[in-house]
């Protein structure tokens, strides 16, 4: 799991409106998450959303952040999620999917146009989804958009003049007038700047006191990293039914706990069985 791939979820969870606006271009006036059904070969989900369009029309919009590492490959783990979607939502009329690049050279040679051939040179199935190399896009373009949600992204961008971006930077988030989404934007931001010489000149113009306090965004990043944790070390050493994982997934929404998650991580990595596992879960849930 790549470091920034918790950032970018919460961000965009809290933020889909000026992401999708921005990916879309067009205003979005609604979104709600979509549960993504699992399957033995996918056990994560991705972001999924049905938004509601300024003009009236519904979209399912599915989106990605993607290093370079990617099993089965991009394309086919696209084809993959496409037609589960398309499956489980009863063929929705409208269907956008993104996948955001986020590591240097990452799906470098992607386009996101895709065909598997028949005999005669027709095409027997093509999908599309677009394709977005952060990396290698210029940061400064996200600045003239007015979508505050969209420029922690800008870390993960090419910043050509950071003694000039990176004050507007600043000041683009300083504007924001509630005090709880400046400060988790700004959080985002240091998440997913990877540039250190970018981070250092970043800190000097910030103000800890009024930007680097203890945050809704940060509390969500450290218990999403544990439940992260939890997951992983159930999937991979009990194996558990499609359907008992997903109730172990909701489950462990439900926990806020910092010490609880913690006993629950202990279980995960020493449980002989799903069922002894279960029932520190439901354990810790009954003392809730």
């Amino acid at each position: 799991m790549s470091a920034t791939d918790l950032p970018l979820k919460l961000l965009a969870r809290q933020h889909i409106l000026d992401i999708a606006g921005w990916l879309l271009g067009r205003d979005v006036v609604k979104a709600e998450e979509l549960n993504v059904e699992l399957t033995t070969q996918t056990p994560r989900v991705d972001l999924v959303f049905r938004l509601t369009l300024a003009d009236g029309r519904t979209c399912l919009f599915h989106l990605e952040f993607q290093g370079r590492r990617s099993r089965p490959n991009m394309p086919y783990r696209q084809l993959n999620h496409l037609s589960r979607l398309a499956l489980q939502h009863d063929s929705p009329s409208i269907l956008e999917s993104f996948v955001l690049y986020v590591e240097k050279y990452a799906g470098n040679e992607d386009d996101g146009s895709y065909q598997v051939e028949r005999l005669d040179g027709s095409s027997a199935i093509s999908w599309f989804y677009t394709p977005v190399h952060l990396w290698r896009e210029p940061a400064e373009t996200l600045l003239a958009i007015d979508k505050p949600g969209i420029i922690p992204l800008m870390g993960l961008m090419q910043i050509q003049q950071p003694e000039v971006t990176l004050p507007k930077m600043v000041e683009r988030l300083k504007a924001e007038p509630d005090a709880l989404v400046r400060k988790d934007l700004f959080n985002a931001l240091l998440a997913l700047l990877n540039n250190e010489e970018c981070l250092a000149m970043l800190e000097k113009l910030v103000d800890p006191d009024e930007f680097l306090l203890d945050t809704p965004f940060l509390r969500q990043i450290r218990k999403q990293s544990k439940v992260e944790d939890i997951l992983e070390a159930v999937f991979i050493r009990l194996n558990p039914p499609v359907q008992v994982y997903s109730d172990i997934e909701k489950k462990l929404a439900m926990v806020n706990d910092t010490e609880a998650l913690q006993q629950i991580f202990t279980a995960a990595l020493t449980a002989d069985t799903i069922e002894t596992f279960t029932n520190v879960l439901d354990h810790a849930l009954g003392q809730i």
